[in-house]
């Protein structure tokens, strides 16, 4: 039987928390800011609808019915706001600032890219 070796993990530069979160954080803080409803999905399938208002590393509290809601970033499967969002990670968005467009790389059933 093979024995498995872990990684050497000890001169791997790691990035700081910061820096891993910029879209969740750019994401959330645009639809608080804007005050776009959201409908968030957990994994036991329910479904919270409102607005957030505020976040942090571990949760985000969502205003909805009239009560807030605290919830656990971990148990948060999608978040998909009722508006299309206008971020620099969004290829439309960047595309009208540039005026560069990306083509789609599309595979048929045969395999074959184009």
């Amino acid at each position: 039987m093979e024995h498995y070796r872990q990684k050497d993990t000890s001169n791997v530069k790691k990035l700081p928390v910061s820096q891993t979160i910029r879209i969740q954080e750019t994401f959330l803080n645009h639809c608080r800011r804007e005050k776009i409803d959201v409908i968030i999905q957990l994994f036991d399938q329910s479904i919270v609808e409102g607005l957030i208002v505020g976040f942090d590393q571990e949760s985000i509290v969502v205003a909805s019915r009239g009560t807030q809601q605290l919830i656990y970033k971990t148990s948060v499967v999608c978040i998909k706001p009722f508006e299309e969002l206008h971020l620099i990670f969004n290829e439309n968005w960047r595309a009208s600032k540039t005026g560069i467009t990306y083509p789609r790389v599309t595979t048929h059933a045969s395999g074959r890219q184009h």
